[in-house]
């Protein structure tokens, strides 16, 4: 499997975290024979898929996806599985910075997979898709997406408070009151929360409740046992943190740490990895 993490350009750094591609062409890879399971994660993403199509696995169904597509915040672990050689180009944004690149407030991504053509122009997406299949390599998709992002950036104020709000989250691992994190951004919790929703694509309780559960991964990771994590992120007792684990991943904590089977995979979809060790990079 080749997977690789670009730098984006100078315009596109204040939004976004890196672009990821990931490219396996063996028709029997690892995809193809099991479920990539996509943890939630603090981050919208953008995926850009060439070669075969994946689906999307939930209702005891299998859905097939498009080409490309924005993924928002997600609360629950999302599996997805192959059909055949497949390359994807993965984007994941800083908080609020898809903002800067549609018009559309960013809750109405939240726990959905939808097609890029539908928030882009059609033409635009689907010469982005046909480019990306005749591209001879990865740095040249790269440049490819890159020149399709900057066309749509858009001339955006930021909202510092907002901004605000996450870094404190962010500071906290999660481990924040609500109700004093609107203290002190001087605003109600109403307005805080009608202001992240629409920026960041979910509520600050639903966003800072993702950031601790990728804490308590890198803590684990980490070397840390349960009872320190239990102590290190605010839970009241272990019985606390496996039923707020398991609500995000769908299992145990215990059954996940020791049946994690791609650790490849892992690095680019699943945050804690991706960002081992580092808080969220924020753009002001």
């Amino acid at each position: 499997m080749y997977i690789r993490q670009f730098p984006p350009s100078p315009m596109l750094f204040p939004y976004l975290d890196g672009i990821w591609v990931q490219e396996d062409m063996n028709p029997t890879n690892f995809a193809n024979r099991n479920p990539v399971k996509v943890l939630p994660t603090s981050r919208t993403v953008i995926g850009i898929q060439y070669g075969h199509p994946m689906k999307k696995l939930g209702n005891n169904a299998e859905v097939s996806m498009g080409s490309s597509g924005i993924t928002g915040l997600h609360e629950t672990v999302q599996e997805y599985v192959g059909t055949g050689a497949i390359g994807t180009i993965i984007i994941p944004f800083k908080p609020g910075g898809l903002s800067h690149f549609t018009k559309y407030p960013l809750h109405e991504f939240q726990n959905a997979d939808v097609p890029l053509e539908l928030v882009f122009p059609g033409q635009s997406v689907r010469e982005l898709e046909e480019r990306l299949i005749y591209a001879s390599g990865a740095a040249e998709r790269v440049g490819i997406v890159q020149q399709f992002l900057i066309a749509a950036l858009r001339n955006k104020e930021k909202d510092h408070l907002v901004l605000m709000a996450v870094k404190q989250i962010t500071r906290s691992q999660g481990s924040l009151s609500i109700e004093r994190l609107a203290a002190q951004c001087y605003v109600s919790k109403r307005t805080l929360e009608r202001k992240f929703n629409a920026l960041i694509g979910a509520s600050p309780k639903q966003f800072a409740g993702i950031v601790r559960f990728q804490h308590t991964i890198q803590l684990r990771h980490a070397g840390y046992d349960y009872l320190d994590i239990v102590q290190a992120c605010g839970y009241t007792d272990h019985a606390h943190f496996a039923k707020d684990f398991k609500a995000f991943a769908g299992c145990s904590p215990e059954l996940f740490f020791c049946s994690e089977v791609q650790p490849e995979l892992k690095k680019s979809f699943n945050e804690s990895e991706a960002n081992s060790g580092t808080n969220h990079h924020l753009y002001y």
